[in-house]
């Protein structure tokens, strides 16, 4: 059974799947290693997949007003090995956009690197299309942006300031 719930930042199962992250984008980039988590903002939301309850993939979502685009930005896709071709990596991408829209997202942006054809293949095939690189990454040569309009959730407000601060009400 999968499963998928929000997690703080120092979960402990999401941290390890963090750094299989890093190890893996370390090896493709060897020259560039991974990125730390200086684009990372206070209001990130992280998602963890379970299967089973096992953790098995993750991915948080971002407000990033450097980009100077509208909507939030998905940041730290990963899906462990073993389930990568099972159609979780969709899953997971599908509950970021609900999360996204229940925050009042009419967008999802993301950079993704140019060695990473799964991860493109993924976002081409579940409706993304390719947008100039934004801030941080317009110098990147490695680095290729996506982005899809998702439409806003109608019932939920959120703080004009922080798309990611919900308003109960």
């Amino acid at each position: 059974m999968l499963k998928t719930e929000q997690v703080p930042a120092d979960d402990e199962e999401l941290g390890k799947l963090r750094q299989e992250l890093r190890d893996d984008l370390s090896a493709r980039y060897p020259d560039e290693g991974a990125d730390g988590d200086d684009h990372l903002s206070e209001s990130i939301r992280f998602l963890l997949m379970r299967q089973d309850g096992a953790a098995i993939g993750c991915c948080a979502l971002q407000r990033n007003a450097e980009s100077g685009l509208d909507g939030l930005e998905l940041k730290r896709m990963y899906v462990v090995p073993a389930a990568r071709g099972t159609g979780v990596a969709g899953k997971l991408l599908a509950a970021a956009e609900r999360l996204a829209r229940e925050l009042g997202a009419a967008q999802i942006y993301l950079e993704t690197g140019i060695r990473q054809q799964e991860a493109i293949r993924l976002y081409e095939r579940n409706g993304y299309s390719e947008i100039p690189l934004y801030p941080p990454y317009t110098e990147s040569a490695i680095s290729v942006s996506y982005a899809k309009a998702i439409g806003r959730a109608s019932t939920y407000e959120t703080d004009d300031d922080d798309p990611l601060a919900v308003v109960q009400g």
